[in-house]
């Protein structure tokens, strides 16, 4: 009787965290576009950054360097090295649409992954931001990346944010840095 009941409590249980965990999905998810994408913005390596410090421009493309200070001790797992902001700009017009941020790049003597987000920033505070993220891994070569996120205008004006965050000391090399715009599909 006591493992039938176990049994049917467990069940119930499992059930009603599928639920949730579908409706999580749903309200994180992307939506699809719904006509080609549109170009807003293409940022120039000479375009200035938001952060300063460690960002040099290297032939067609932005260099951005973080490294471990060895007198400070406050860096551990929980905390990044670097978190630099390359570029911020003001929100689409539109409604609701679907952001890219397309880019091409290179991480150079790196342990982890170095991340690059696109993300929303609502002015007046301090970078509160909610993004969207990929690891750069280090590599040979440029690789071609895209960053998607969805947008709905709020009544509170936000920023749109493109990011590099680094987890340890090394060198992200990018350059071809667009943001793009699509209307949201419908149904």
């Amino acid at each position: 009787m006591f493992d039938e009941l176990f049994n049917n409590l467990k069940d119930f249980a499992g059930s009603k965290l599928k639920e949730v965990v579908g409706e999580l999905e749903k309200r994180l998810a992307i939506p699809e576009p719904a006509e080609p994408f549109t170009r807003i913005y293409k940022f120039q390596i000479t375009d200035p950054t938001v952060t300063k410090g460690a960002i040099a421009v290297s032939g067609e493309t932005l260099q951005i360097e973080a490294y471990k200070d060895e007198n400070q001790n406050f860096f551990n797992s929980t905390e990044s090295l670097r978190n630099v902001i390359l570029f911020e700009v003001p929100e689409p017009n539109l409604q609701e649409c679907v952001l890219a941020c397309q880019f091409y790049a290179r991480a150079v003597n790196s342990e982890k992954p170095i991340n690059v987000s696109l993300g929303l920033s609502k002015k007046g505070q301090l970078t509160s931001t909610k993004g969207w993220v990929t690891g750069i891994s280090v590599t040979d070569d440029f690789c071609f990346y895209e960053i998607r996120a969805h947008f709905k205008k709020e009544t509170n004006p936000m920023n749109i944010q493109i990011s590099v965050k680094f987890e340890s000391p090394g060198i992200l090399l990018i350059r071809d840095i667009e943001l793009l715009q699509a209307p949201v599909k419908v149904g």
